[in-house]
């Protein structure tokens, strides 16, 4: 795995109470490592589908999804040349 996707990834919950495989029962368990550059490419389609093959899990995925609308995650991941690099590598 890219450590870049994932360091791009963790970077965007900064502020947000989220800890990827973290203690806390809305922080998420990542079971592939394929989900950061899905969820950088896909954004929530990728976020859901990625739930949905078994690439990730979490206790509390309502609180979760909460922390991640309250920070408005989603208008930090913007498609850009870096970014589709790192999802095509």
């Amino acid at each position: 795995m890219n450590d870049r996707i994932r360091r791009r990834f963790e970077s965007l919950t900064d502020g947000t109470d989220i800890v990827v495989n973290g203690p806390n029962p809305w922080d998420p368990q990542i079971h592939d490592d394929r989900f950061y550059a899905r969820i950088l490419a896909e954004g929530s389609l990728g976020l859901g589908e990625s739930y949905m093959d078994g690439w990730w899990d979490c206790a509390q995925v309502d609180e979760l999804l909460t922390k991640l609308v309250r920070h408005d995650i989603s208008s930090r991941i913007k498609p850009n040349a870096a970014l589709i690099l790192d999802g095509l590598q």
